[in-house]
């Protein structure tokens, strides 16, 4: 696999080198690459069995973890989060989801006038 790479690479070169140049860089990438395996790298998503929610959830509260929450606070985000996902699961239900909480909680805001 190496010197499949090493030809591209003089290949890609062989139109701004001139014959001499060309291999005198041959000749150094074979000897800087001697030795050294190359494999190809897979990047494929892997199914984890998290479903789409709970992964951002995680990544959210991992997010605020490295900012020196506490744990008690993180643990009431996510289940506020949670409490808002199954109460409509959608964003434009936000604000009615936040009155009823406000509602039950009997919470007013007072704004500065």
């Amino acid at each position: 696999m190496v010197e499949k790479i090493l030809e591209k690479i003089v290949n890609e070169m062989s139109a701004h080198l001139d014959q001499g140049q060309l291999e005198h860089l041959s000749n150094v990438l074979y000897v800087n690459f001697h030795g050294i395996e190359v494999q190809e790298q897979h990047t494929e998503l892997i199914p984890s069995g998290i479903d789409g929610d709970t992964a951002r959830i995680k990544m959210f509260v991992a997010s605020k973890k490295a900012v020196n929450r506490q744990d008690n606070t993180l643990r009431q985000y996510t289940r506020e989060i949670y409490n808002m996902l199954n109460f409509g699961g959608y964003v434009n239900h936000g604000r009615i989801f936040i009155r009823k909480v406000r509602k039950q909680r009997r919470l007013t805001l007072h704004r500065r006038g």
